[in-house]
């Protein structure tokens, strides 16, 4: 059951501003999320001949 004297218009009113600013806070979430995977791209470097990836180690043959 809803409560009979519910006035919409003074509700968004009073909810106007907790609304703006968990839109405030989405944006900025959003846009801090942006900028980390801008940051990473901008910054990562691609593997050379050199680079040893995981444990792996040459055995030589001997005859």
């Amino acid at each position: 059951m809803s409560a009979p004297d519910t006035n919409i218009e003074t509700q968004k009113e009073n909810h106007r501003p907790p609304l703006l600013g968990i839109k405030g806070a989405m944006i900025f979430g959003g846009l801090m999320l942006l900028g980390v995977v801008i940051f990473a791209l901008m910054n990562g470097s691609e593997p050379s001949a050199e680079t040893l990836i995981g444990t792996e180690t040459t055995v030589q043959p001997s005859n």
